[in-house]
């Protein structure tokens, strides 16, 4: 081998090798570490308004489709159940006691009603129609549920004609009726009339108290043989 090509062998040997080194892939990069999901911070979040808690009654009227009292009983209903008590207790005055207790339900309802829409107009109306119907019935427990009724009314309705009535039937006093005697029955549009609204009761005239007598003079004459004593 001549001097010339021995002297060429090395270069030829490097440029071999960064031929290949070329022509090796280059190994991807490590993939880095997930981070752990604590070591995020989350997105700060929007305040949110609290819910209010409580009592926040309605200011309108209730409406058809809810329900109220244990019972769960419509207006609707609540109206339809007092002209139906009222019908049976004028027709049959020996269901009292069960015409009674099955008021309680309804009475539960209208507090129930009046809690959540305490503004409604139909509530004093119905109320006093209820209060009707319980004057209407003779003895002692109706007596007491009429002039409880009656507290009621003038209590939570005092600006309306209902309280305004109460407030002069508590004045001269509630009457009871006699068990002897029923009052004439009542129709159906009757009812219905004060109950919708298109009948209203009017105040009884305050009672005029009866003056007594003026106490006559009397004249005091003076015994026979009394003798008048003169004054100096």
């Amino acid at each position: 081998m001549s001097h010339a090509r021995r002297a060429r062998a090395p270069f030829v040997a490097l440029a071999l090798a960064a031929l290949a080194l070329g022509a090796t892939p280059l190994a991807a990069p490590a993939a880095s570490p997930a981070k752990h999901p604590r070591a995020v911070k989350p997105a700060a979040r929007k305040a949110q308004p609290k819910k209010q808690t409580g009592y926040h009654p309605h200011t309108g009227l209730a409406p058809a489709d809810e329900y109220f009292g244990r019972l769960g009983m419509s207006v609707l209903g609540v109206r339809n159940k007092v002209k139906d008590l009222g019908l049976d207790a004028d027709l049959h005055p020996d269901h009292d006691r069960m015409i009674l207790g099955t008021a309680l339900w309804v009475e539960d309802a209208m507090r129930d009603w009046a809690r959540k829409y305490p503004f409604d107009r139909w509530l004093p109306r119905y109320a006093y129609a209820l209060e009707q119907m319980y004057e209407r019935i003779p003895g002692s427990d109706a007596h007491q549920r009429a002039l409880k009724q009656i507290a009621y009314i003038t209590a939570y309705f005092p600006q309306t004609v209902y309280g305004r009535v109460g407030r002069a039937k508590l004045a001269m006093g509630v009457p009871t009726p006699d068990p002897g005697e029923s009052p004439e029955p009542l129709t159906d549009l009757q009812r219905l009339a004060l109950l919708d609204g298109k009948v209203t009761p009017t105040v009884p005239p305050a009672a005029t108290p009866t003056p007594s007598p003026a106490p006559e003079a009397s004249t005091i004459e003076p015994s026979p043989g009394a003798t008048s004593t003169p004054q100096p």
